[in-house]
């Protein structure tokens, strides 16, 4: 049994991870708004957890259907990571339009995972190269500017994105 201050702070524990959870579920794939840093942190593990229980039961299936179910996962799961990253462009007062710097990363991945899967059938895919080759590199830099612009601070105040998220949940400027 813990104590009544164990019982006190895992209780305050649970009610946080509760208002995160339903707030994250409210702000999924709400593009508009500004996001925190922080917001990042809980929502990378988050959607870690949610990718790993869905992809956990797949790994059931043949290995060619398992493929096509994960990928589905990774499209699905990609939208709200799109429109967290638009909420951490409008807190530092830039436009969506940086997001377009994500694009290439989802089907270059797929591509790099749908080659290790089938290299299983067409084993001759593991002597020859890459045809994407060099244009891998390419996206170094775009991953790049795309950890700096998540990670950049947010401008302090209100601007035409909404509220300062840290400064609470105060109505939005008219």
């Amino acid at each position: 049994m813990l104590g009544p201050r164990m019982e006190g702070g895992l209780q305050a524990i649970l009610d946080k991870a509760g208002r995160v959870s339903v707030r994250f579920a409210r702000e999924m794939v709400a593009f508009r708004g500004r996001a925190r840093i922080v917001d990042l942190v809980y929502f990378g593990l988050l959607i870690s957890l949610t990718g790993f229980l869905l992809k956990l039961p797949l790994q059931a299936l043949p290995w060619d259907s398992s493929w096509f179910a994960n990928a589905a996962v990774d499209i699905v799961l990609f939208v709200p990571c799109l429109a967290l990253f638009c909420r951490r462009l409008h807190d530092q007062g830039l436009s969506d339009w940086w997001a377009v710097a994500l694009l290439p990363s989802l089907p270059v991945n797929l591509y790099q995972s749908y080659r290790a899967v089938f290299a299983v059938v067409h084993q001759e895919w593991l002597f020859q190269p890459d045809p994407l080759g060099g244009w891998r590199l390419l996206l170094i830099p775009v991953g790049l500017v795309v950890v700096a612009l998540a990670l950049g601070p947010g401008t302090r105040g209100p601007n035409r994105y909404g509220p300062d998220p840290r400064a609470g949940r105060a109505a939005a400027p008219a």
